[in-house]
């Protein structure tokens, strides 16, 4: 009984590749080999595409999407200094803006303090630049920071150059002239950098958006205007 189920099985299977045999030759016979090298060529260039594709791929790219589900794969973007809102107008922030301040208390790396209170100027009097002591290409560096920084922050109020006469001058502000003489007697480094850290009469404190070390190199471009180093 079970060879005669399993010759059956036999008998089907060599029925089906015999008619499978007679279509190949019939194929064959009416195509001929240049139509089966030229498959094989089509194919292999299409393997061998496919392949170069996944080897020359960027893994730190997103993957090549269709028919995406913007719900889910694709996020909206919140640029800084902007009101961002989903698309019922809801913000996860109470005034909708996405600059935020920092928690309390957080510290950048690297950054650096000063230790001296608002009322302690007298104290920074002996305070030093350490830039002076850097070398002529450090130096230089420092002034082509300074002179940024002078031009960002003081330029506005002091004058170009600091020569004075800036517009604000115009509106009842006075802001004096520093590039000269009397403001570079009158005070040290030291001073300079307290009051570019807290402010003084009507300037206001410099310190949360010009660094420690940026400080110095404003001081120093400062000095170069009022005809030192």
């Amino acid at each position: 009984m079970i060879d005669k189920v399993l010759n059956g099985g036999i008998d089907v299977a060599v029925k089906h590749l015999d008619k499978c045999k007679d279509k190949v030759v019939a194929l064959h016979t009416r195509v001929g080999a240049r139509y089966w090298i030229g498959m094989g060529a089509l194919i292999g260039a299409v393997l061998a595409g496919l392949v170069a594709g996944y080897l020359q791929r960027d893994f730190g790219k997103r993957n090549l999407e269709y028919q995406p589900i913007p719900d889910m794969s694709i996020s909206k973007a919140a640029e800084s200094q902007m009101v961002f809102a989903d698309v019922d107008g809801n913000s996860p922030f109470a005034d909708g803006r996405t600059d935020r301040e920092p928690p309390e208390g957080t510290v950048y790396r690297g950054q650096k303090f000063y230790t001296l209170a608002a009322g302690e100027m007298e104290k920074s009097r002996p305070l030093v630049n350490p830039l002076r002591s850097g070398t002529a290409a450090e130096r230089e560096a420092a002034m082509a920071r300074g002179k940024d920084l002078f031009r960002f922050n003081c330029q506005g109020c002091h004058g170009v150059d600091g020569v004075g006469n800036a517009p604000v001058v115009q509106y009842g502000v006075p802001a004096p002239k520093i590039a000269d003489n009397v403001v570079r007697d009158r005070y040290t480094d030291g001073e300079l950098f307290h009051i570019i850290t807290y402010g003084i009469r009507t300037m206001p404190p410099h310190a949360s958006h010009v660094k420690h070390d940026d400080r110095w190199k404003l001081i120093l471009y400062l000095r170069k205007l009022q005809g030192g180093n």
